[in-house]
């Protein structure tokens, strides 16, 4: 929500306040500013010792808020210091300010910020929406926004779930923009959910997805299927593709920039399967979506008129598995699927992991060098 441009400058600030050996850092939640440092315990905390904690400032991430910032942090680093720091000298009156205000007033307020820093577009609004409102209208609107309040809508969903992972991370936003003290909302309260370990998936064979590609009746709907398994395509990428180079000869697809990570050009595993799917006759079904998650859900839903027995996304990870077993570079194939190199590895490592031991385990079996089960004798054999 905040520009680059000012990031920068707290990180300069912050470079200088350590330079002076300033024990104190500013730190950027929401549109506020926050003082971090290790602190005594706050009056009435079950905590004895110092640990690390935030001040607020009540200071907005603008640049006077910024200088401002940099006088009080000094301030606080001298207190530290002479061991002088009381924490009545910083009252939250933010967090007093937030509970005058409805969920329904502060989510306005949010919302109108989020926009001033983003573009407002189709897939924009869907993603706002995706992240924020859908948890955010869980909470009683004609309500004050308290801290209670958040807790209790958090602790109400499934631990471990992605329901409490995305909640946590909405409530965390909304809260700090509203100055309200959301330092409950941790790792122990998010819990284990982690989208980078995707659930076991039962992924098709080629012969499997050949298959299921002549049984699919409608013809723009068979191409999407083609396009998807041979390109290894996100559902509604299909749906923004230069197949220019494809439809004159070519094999190479272009996905243009207006999808989920960019502009990309992609490869065809098996280029085969061009000819055998007529893939160079271009033909889309006559959908529409607002955004790109609209268009992927079109995908999904012929995929389950039509009952496949695998939802459309499982021809991604498929075409996935044979860049591993294609011996396709990492960073290769990462660029393929319009990954960081990181995120593919950790979407694909126990496939990476699977392949690389039955090679190893292949390897050692038919080495010449191999030891051999002793021979028995022939007493034994009649025995």
């Amino acid at each position: 929500m905040v520009n680059p441009e000012f990031k920068e400058k707290l990180q300069q600030l912050n470079h200088k306040l350590k330079q002076a050996n300033i024990r104190v850092r500013v730190v950027l939640k929401g549109n506020s500013l926050y003082a971090r440092a290790t602190l005594p315990p706050k009056p009435n905390s079950k905590k004895s010792q110092p640990h690390q904690q935030d001040v607020t400032l009540n200071l907005k991430a603008n640049p006077e808020g910024l200088r401002r910032a940099e006088a009080v942090t000094k301030k606080i680093g001298a207190a530290i210091e002479l061991k002088e720091f009381l924490w009545t000298d910083y009252s939250q009156p933010t967090a007093q300010k937030a509970a005058l205000k409805t969920t329904a007033e502060w989510w306005t307020a949010f919302e109108t910020n989020y926009f001033e820093h983003h573009k407002r577009t189709a897939t924009t609004e869907d993603s706002f929406k995706n992240r924020y409102r859908d948890y955010v209208k869980r909470l009683p609107q004609d309500q004050e926004l308290t801290q209670e309040r958040l807790e209790r809508a958090i602790k109400v969903t499934e631990p471990d779930s992605c329901t409490r992972s995305r909640i946590c991370f909405a409530y965390k936003a909304l809260g700090e923009f509203a100055g309200i003290d959301v330092t409950f909302i941790n790792k122990a309260l998010r819990g284990k959910y982690s989208s980078s370990k995707p659930a076991y998936r039962a992924l098709p064979s080629d012969t499997e997805i050949m298959e299921w590609f002549e049984k699919i009746p409608n013809l723009d709907w068979r191409w999407v299927y083609g396009m998807l398994a041979t390109y290894g395509l996100r559902p509604h990428e299909v749906f923004h593709l230069d197949t220019s180079e494809l439809e004159q000869g070519g094999i190479v697809v272009k996905v243009l920039p207006s999808t989920k990570t960019g502009y990309r050009e992609v490869q065809p595993l098996y280029p085969e399967w061009i000819e055998q799917f007529n893939l160079r006759e271009k033909r889309l079904p006559k959908v529409t979506g607002k955004c790109n998650r609209a268009l992927g859900k079109r995908v999904t839903g012929a995929f389950r008129a039509y009952k496949t027995p695998f939802p459309s996304y499982n021809l991604r990870h498929c075409y996935a598995i044979r860049c591993i077993e294609f011996n396709i570079a990492v960073a290769i194939a990462a660029c393929l699927m319009g990954h960081g190199v990181l995120e593919h590895t950790r979407t694909y490592q126990a496939w990476l992991s699977k392949v690389m031991q039955q090679e190893m385990f292949g390897r050692a079996m038919n080495s010449p060098t191999r030891p051999q089960p002793p021979k028995l004798g022939a007493a034994d054999l009649a025995a």
